[in-house]
């Protein structure tokens, strides 16, 4: 039995928003949006991902790019992107303390993160803060 579904609508927010930064292989990403579904791996919402015949992207590195929220306690929620071999393959959701996360994560509460800016660049609502 195939456990694979499309994305739920709040996922593909997830998704598109981790997306909002440009980096290596941003595009091609994007463009795998098109055709990938999705399995639960747990409760906290990560996902096993799966694309069909795509572009691969040309990132640097497994995890280009990754949002952070804080839960109903404080505690900070973590929303990484997998990618291995240029196709998305995760998205990985935990707490700090890897306890359950309480509340649902919202895309437009990430503050994200990328390896391929300047060190300690934070993009927050799309935009690069200045740290001023």
């Amino acid at each position: 039995m195939d456990l694979y579904r499309p994305l739920k609508t709040n996922e593909r927010e997830l998704l598109n928003k981790l997306l909002d930064p440009d980096f290596p292989g941003r595009n091609e990403l994007l463009d795998q949006l098109d055709s990938v579904s999705a399995k639960e791996i747990d409760g906290d919402g990560s996902l096993t991902l799966r694309c069909g015949p795509v572009q691969p992207a040309p990132v640097r590195c497994r995890v280009p790019t990754e949002g952070e929220c804080a839960d109903a306690d404080g505690v900070a929620i973590h929303v990484l992107l997998h990618v291995a071999d240029g196709v998305m393959s995760e998205l990985e959701v935990f707490r700090d303390d890897l306890s359950s996360v309480r509340n649902p994560r919202a895309a437009r509460d990430l503050v994200l993160f990328t390896p391929y800016g300047e060190a300690g660049v934070k993009w927050g609502a799309g935009k690069p803060e200045t740290g001023t």
